[in-house]
């Protein structure tokens, strides 16, 4: 893995260095979306803050995480930025922003109009 690298949307590539990031290797989920062969991806990591359960839906640019009973959901991810040892982060639209350290801290931020 390079010390910084980004990725177009949620794809192989972004999965395997997500896995990567937190010693893992992604596993294939048994369900997926209709007529769907890229399939949904799960990354699981013990985290100082608990679990950290990541799947990844690269036919529809998904990435859903959860940590213990919090859970984020992002839709339309255009980019997938991981910098090695410390955290991912997915840009999706509207200037949104989630960032999941290997610590299992999570930061969601969004734009607003207001």
């Amino acid at each position: 893995m390079k010390p910084r690298d980004s990725f177009n949307g949620v794809n192989a590539d972004a999965i395997n260095a997500i896995a990567e990031l937190f010693d893992c290797k992604a596993e294939q989920q048994g369900f997926s979306l209709p007529n769907d062969d890229q399939g949904v991806w799960q990354v699981h990591h013990r985290a100082e803050t608990g679990n950290i359960r990541v799947l990844l839906w690269p036919a529809i640019d998904r990435i859903d995480v959860t940590v213990g009973p919090h859970m984020w959901v992002v839709k339309g991810v255009r980019q997938v930025e991981v910098i090695q040892d410390l955290e991912f982060i997915a840009r999706f639209p509207n200037d949104g922003i989630l960032t999941v350290a290997r610590n299992g801290q999570v930061v969601l931020t969004t734009a607003s109009d207001a």
